[in-house]
């Protein structure tokens, strides 16, 4: 059942408080004068062999789950489709929760035109939204700050991530034929992470004030703690509450270094 919230963002935005997850699985391999070979024998390469090799990785399929059920596609036009579809039925804001959502954004970004993108550092994603969807993906991994094959134990979890029924050696593409236990392997990967998300939900109610980092769990609840202590507001106000030539001091001490000279402490760019 999807569950819009209505909530205030200067205009009045509908935000959708359904749980959505994405993955995808992939495959990597070399190209050596047109020859496909696995990724995993560069190493058994000779040098020559090495230099000339292209490395290649092409997405197999995709998982997408909305709360507990679990669809899939092989192709990205098929995810495509999938999206405008979900945004013709639901136009409000979605917020999909994909784990290390750095590795599918190298792919998503040659697929998608993005609108926003937040970033800790380069190649480190925190969320990124579409330009042409109400959706915005963020990264689950750096909210929980835990592989997903973790998740169910330091969670407390009732389900488990597969482990075992996909060989990462073996080159697949779209066309390649996936066995049940593979498809499985794929299907719990979404569905270990909306029970960590649905856990989360549980605490903030709301799906838009989930935490984008593990850091945000710990700063929301001190801001909850102090927010009306207003004691200790005041001290704060105090403490920092120094003339502007003392603060361009401190401003200004901070960028620089300080460094032992045999003359005593000296201060460097």
């Amino acid at each position: 059942m999807i569950n819009i919230l209505e909530i205030q963002f200067g205009q009045r935005n509908k935000v959708d408080n359904t749980i959505y997850t994405f993955d995808i699985e992939t495959s990597s391999y070399l190209i050596i004068k047109g020859k496909q070979i696995p990724a995993y024998e560069y190493l058994n390469l000779t040098k020559e062999e090495q230099e000339e090799s292209e490395f290649q990785s092409t997405m197999y399929i995709w998982q997408f789950s909305i709360n507990d059920d679990v669809y899939y596609g092989r192709t990205w036009q098929e995810f495509k489709a999938f999206l405008i579809r979900l945004n013709f039925y639901n136009p409000y804001k979605k917020i999909i929760f994909v784990h290390n959502l750095s590795f599918e954004f190298e792919f998503m970004k040659d697929v998608f035109k993005f609108k926003e993108v937040l970033a800790r550092k380069k190649r480190k994603v925190m969320k990124a939204e579409l330009l042409d969807f109400n959706i915005e993906f963020r990264c689950s991994y750096i909210l929980s700050n835990c592989k997903l094959e973790l998740l169910p134990k330091v969670f407390n979890l009732d389900v488990e991530k597969q482990v075992g029924f996909l060989d990462y050696d073996k080159i697949r593409h779209s066309k390649t034929k996936l066995s049940q236990k593979e498809l499985k392997y794929c299907e719990y990967d979404c569905l270990v992470l909306y029970k960590y998300i649905q856990k989360e939900l549980e605490e903030y109610k709301r799906i838009d004030k989930i935490p984008l980092t593990s850091t945000g769990h710990v700063r929301r609840e001190l801001k909850e703690k102090v927010l009306n202590d207003y004691t200790y507001k005041n001290k704060v106000q105090k403490a920092i509450n120094i003339n502007p030539h003392v603060y361009n001091m401190l401003l200004d001490a901070f960028t620089r270094t300080v460094t032992r000279t045999p003359i005593g402490f000296m201060l460097i760019q």
